[in-house]
């Protein structure tokens, strides 16, 4: 038998293999609980999904699964999973450890690892505490504070009436829209937001920063990425955006009342806005003026890029 037969011939035999589903095991617990209430889960792997509803109760699912599909040691293995969950003062407290997982293990034992699935359903008056170490992380529409970390995976967040804090250590933060403070952190991945209502604190050590309008204060800072900023009219709170080896790009609205302060180390600063410039000039590596009869002040400094400022309006979240 050839090579080429060879190969035909184990692909087939390969396609004739039964395929190995595991062992899969639920957890399920409700509690009842008041508007207001606080859900905090703290897992050491695995996905949270939060889902809102219009029912004063927390909807505890657990999904685990093995890839094993003995049953015998599929026992012993979930024998060793730790879960916790209890209920005092209005507050949901939700706990997953597992002492063989922490140890050092080997790629051809990864069969016994226990794959978790986070689903919590939760009044959409609710705070929000969410931690994992592998996985990611997605929030639906709530009234309230969240704050999730997650080392590995994306943290996704809708809309959001309350504040946010959010931080990745690989992986992507993704906010739709918040009316009140956001602080976000991500050491390798991107930060994506929509509409940010209250003061932003946003850190990326390696990626981008993307914010479509940012209404009130912001800090915005990324080691190794660009970032991007929109200023409505309505910005009330004054700007510190700067990147050590990305460019800066801002929108800002032609109505807006502002002054600016831009400036770069290697990189030149471009304006297309009607600015009353004051010092420095446009195309070079500083530029200091004002839009209006001056207001808020927006300061924009680059390392190793180009600052550039256009005109932006009609903000679609």
């Amino acid at each position: 038998m050839g090579a080429r037969s060879l190969f035909i011939f184990l692909g087939l035999a390969l396609l004739g293999l039964p395929r190995v589903c595991g062992v899969e095991r639920e957890f399920a617990r409700t509690f009842p609980v008041e508007p207001g209430c606080t859900v905090k889960l703290d897992t050491y792997r695995g996905s949270i999904t939060i889902v809102e509803s219009d029912q004063p109760e927390v909807r505890v699912l657990l999904q685990m699964q093995l890839a094993t599909d003995n049953e015998d040691e599929a026992a012993k293995l979930y024998a060793a999973l730790q879960l916790e969950a209890t209920a005092e003062s209005n507050t949901i407290s939700l706990r997953a450890r597992n002492p063989w997982e922490t140890r050092v293990r080997f790629v051809w034992n990864d069969k016994r690892q226990i794959d978790l699935a986070w689903r919590i359903t939760v009044p959409r008056q609710c705070n929000v505490d969410l931690v994992t170490l592998d996985g990611g992380v997605a929030v639906g529409n709530l009234a309230g504070r969240v704050t999730a970390r997650t080392d590995r995976g994306t943290l996704s967040v809708k809309r959001i009436d309350g504040s946010v804090d959010a931080r990745v250590e690989l992986g992507s933060v993704v906010i739709s829209r918040c009316s009140g403070s956001v602080k976000a952190r991500v050491l390798r991945g991107t930060i994506r937001i929509g509409t940010i209502g209250g003061v932003a604190d946003l850190k990326n050590s390696t990626g981008d920063i993307d914010v479509l309008a940012a209404l009130a204060g912001i800090t915005a800072s990324a080691e190794a990425g660009d970032v991007l900023v929109g200023f409505p009219n309505e910005t009330t709170g004054d700007a510190r955006i700067t990147t050590a080896g990305g460019n800066i790009h801002v929108r800002i609205d032609p109505a807006t009342n502002c002054a600016i302060n831009a400036s770069s180390v290697w990189g030149r600063v471009e304006t297309l806005l009607p600015l009353k410039i004051e010092s420095g000039a446009n195309g070079k590596s500083k530029l200091a003026g004002r839009l209006g009869t001056g207001g808020p002040t927006f300061t924009f400094h680059a390392n190793g890029g180009h600052v550039k400022i256009v005109p932006g309006e009609n903000w679609i979240e």
